[in-house]
C-alpha cells in the first residue's frame, strides 16, 4: 500500500511541476543570451574613449574595439591650424577658484584643476554663456580650437552645450536658444546629436544635423577644431569631420561664445583655447 502511495505522489509532483522541454530550455537560453548581448552593447555605448592623437588619420568606420566612429561615414582629418595666433589661453596664469581673468559671462565661472588631468580648466556653469573679454571680432579667415572636458555619472545630465558666433561683444544674458544666433553648433550629449545652424548664408536659416556618439566622450576630453575660410566652415570633433559647407558671411563681425548646459549632477569645462589667422 505504501509503495502505491509513493508512486501516486511522484506522479502528482511531475504533473504539477513538469520538466521543461528542450524547446523551452532553448527559448530561455536565447533570452538570457540576448539580455547579455544588450548589456555588453550598453556598456560600450556608455563607455569612455581615450583620445587618438594620430594626425591625419582617416576614420574609415572599421569595426575596431572602442571606435565611436565605426558606424559613421568615412571622413579625412585635414585640419591645419593657423600660424598667426591672435588669442590663446590655458588658464595657467589664473587663480584657482576665481573666474578666468580674460573671460566674462552673465553669471559665474571658476578655474579648477582636476585629478589625473593636466593643466587648468574653466568650469562653465549651467545657464551661463561665456565670451572672451577683449577679443576683437574674429578674423575673416581663422581657426578656432578648444577642449571640452566633462564629468557626470549619467552622460545625459550634460545636456546640450553650444558654441558659435554672434554680433555682440559682451554677454548680458544666457543663450537658452543658442541656435537662434547667427552661427551656432549644438553638442547634445542628451540626444546624441550635433546640430549646426546659420543665418548668414542665403535668405533662409541653414541647418545641418547628424547623429553623433557624444556619450563616448562623457568623462573625457573632446577636442573641437573649426576652420573658416571665406564662407566655408569646417568643424572637427576629435579629428572626425562633422561639418564642411558654407555657413558664414565673411564680412560680418563675429564674436565667439560658449553656452553651457547640464545640471547639478554634471560638470563641464573648457580649456586650451587657440584662435589664429589663416590664409585663403
Amino acid at each position: 500500500m505504501k509503495k502505491w502511495y509513493l508512486m501516486a505522489l511522484t506522479f502528482t509532483c511531475f504533473a504539477l511541476h513538469p520538466v521543461p522541454s528542450e524547446a523551452q530550455l532553448l527559448k530561455k537560453l536565447k533570452k538570457k543570451l540576448e539580455k547579455k548581448a544588450e548589456e555588453v552593447v550598453d556598456r560600450q555605448v556608455d563607455g569612455v574613449l581615450g583620445n587618438d592623437d594620430t594626425a591625419g588619420e582617416d576614420h574609415t568606420g572599421e569595426e575596431r574595439s572602442g571606435d565611436p566612429f565605426r558606424n559613421l561615414p568615412k571622413t579625412v582629418y585635414d585640419f591645419v591650424p593657423g600660424a598667426e595666433i591672435v588669442f590663446q589661453d590655458d588658464f595657467s596664469e589664473d587663480v584657482e577658484g576665481n573666474m578666468a581673468s580674460r573671460w566674462t559671462s552673465n553669471g559665474t565661472g571658476a578655474v579648477e584643476t582636476l585629478p589625473g588631468v593636466p593643466g587648468k580648466w574653466l568650469r562653465v556653469y549651467p545657464e551661463n554663456t561665456y565670451k572672451i573679454k577683449d577679443l576683437m571680432p574674429m578674423p575673416e579667415n581663422f581657426t578656432l580650437e578648444f577642449d571640452m572636458l566633462t564629468r557626470a555619472d549619467n552622460y545625459k545630465d550634460l545636456g546640450t552645450p553650444a558654441f558659435g558666433f554672434d554680433y555682440n561683444k559682451g554677454v548680458s544674458k544666457h543663450y537658452y536658444l543658442a541656435d537662434q544666433n547667427p552661427v551656432n553648433a549644438d553638442l547634445s550629449y542628451q540626444f546624441g546629436k550635433l546640430n549646426f545652424t546659420s543665418k548668414e548664408v542665403g535668405s533662409n536659416r541653414k541647418s545641418s544635423e547628424m547623429d553623433f556618439p557624444m556619450s563616448y566622450f562623457a568623462n573625457d576630453v573632446m577636442r573641437i577644431q573649426v576652420q573658416v575660410t571665406g564662407s566655408r566652415m569646417r568643424v572637427f570633433a576629435n579629428k572626425y569631420k562633422v561639418l564642411d559647407t558654407e555657413m558664414v558671411d565673411s564680412e560680418s563681425k563675429k564674436y565667439f561664445y560658449f553656452a553651457s548646459d547640464g545640471n547639478e549632477h554634471s560638470r563641464i569645462y573648457i580649456g586650451n583655447i587657440r584662435i589664429a589667422v589663416v590664409g585663403k
